[in-house]
């Protein structure tokens, strides 16, 4: 059983609510049919007065925008914090857009998660959800990762791998990067069911180069370290020695991962974008992302150029999250 059969069973169950913000994209609708059509979750979509062009059913609904204004004294609370000023009006103003009001939904737990951003921007969507639901307990960082899965006909198919960051943190700090490291490995976990086996990614193998730029892998892997022992996670390492047990053997014959790496942190988000991206065109696998994680509530992030299915496959990971 492939990994979105599995994840798509476990959603089932668990039939969260899911907010679909952007409830006039003709790829939204598409999703949503399919998702209703699955029982894969509730949905509420939001209502700015043009038609919304799905049949009744028991696990949708269909929310007006006009109830946003029964949050406007809640925002402007919030946001009064951080900019001086901000008045009454100002909070109505901003909540008729649909993305703010759907995070001050899930905010209040009329809903489980949103996925988003097949309109809007990544900035836009962060944006709205930190100022809102905020980070998670203890955490500082909100990062992403992409599940590398790979369909029947390619040689790794039955593999599922991590990919982080690659569509947050430009250039995260060796904190930032012990962040990024602990939140994907913990969700790799959580989603596939998989022992995390984490590599801090480099030019270098073991010292074979320095730079500042590996000083900061290797510093973030002793922050990881001593943050989670558990965790099995070595650096720093080039891409070939945390995957393939031949050069493992001959460049790192004494390091944890042995070839077997399944969770990638990159350096910096320059690294990961282009890594996901030649995984997925020239590798042929199935890049499913940016997850999203370090929120307090789930909120996915969606590439403005995704299909219906990368939006039905976002809603099964925000449903187990």
């Amino acid at each position: 059983m492939d990994i979105f059969r599995k994840l798509e069973a476990a959603a089932k169950r668990k039939k969260k609510t899911i907010i679909l913000p952007e409830s006039y994209d003709p790829r939204v609708i598409e999703a949503a049919k399919v998702i209703l059509k699955k029982k894969l979750a509730n949905l509420i979509l939001i209502d700015t007065g043009k038609s919304i062009t799905l049949p009744e059913n028991d696990n949708l609904d269909i929310v007006d925008i006009g109830f946003a204004s029964q949050f406007s004294g809640e925002y402007k609370k919030l946001r009064s914090k951080k900019v001086k000023g901000f008045t009454l009006a100002d909070a109505e103003k901003a909540l008729r857009d649909p993305l703010l009001f759907a995070c001050m939904l899930l905010k209040n737990k009329y809903a489980d998660a949103i996925v988003a951003g097949s309109v809007y921007s990544t900035g836009n969507v962060l944006r709205s959800a930190i100022q809102t639901v905020g980070l998670s307990k203890g955490n500082k960082t909100v990062s992403s990762f992409f599940l590398m899965s790979f369909p029947e006909a390619n040689k790794f198919n039955g593999k599922v791998f991590a990919y982080g960051d690659c569509g947050v943190l430009p250039n995260p700090t060796a904190e930032q990067l012990s962040d990024i490291a602990i939140q994907t490995s913990l969700n790799f976990k959580k989603l596939t069911g998989i022992k995390p086996k984490t590599a801090f990614l480099s030019f270098s193998t073991k010292g074979s180069a320095k730079d500042a730029s590996t000083e900061k892998v290797i510093k973030a892997l002793h922050l990881t370290r001593k943050r989670m022992p558990g965790l099995m996670c070595d650096g720093e390492l080039q891409f070939d020695t945390a995957f393939v047990l031949e050069v493992a053997k001959r460049k790192d014959p004494k390091g944890k991962l042995k070839g077997d790496a399944n969770v990638f942190i990159f350096p910096d988000l320059n690294a990961g974008n282009i890594a996901y991206k030649i995984t997925e065109r020239i590798g042929g696998a199935i890049a499913t992302g940016p997850i999203v994680q370090g929120l307090a509530q789930p909120v996915m992030d969606l590439s403005r150029g995704c299909n219906a299915g990368d939006i039905v496959n976002m809603s099964i990971i925000a449903s187990l999250y």
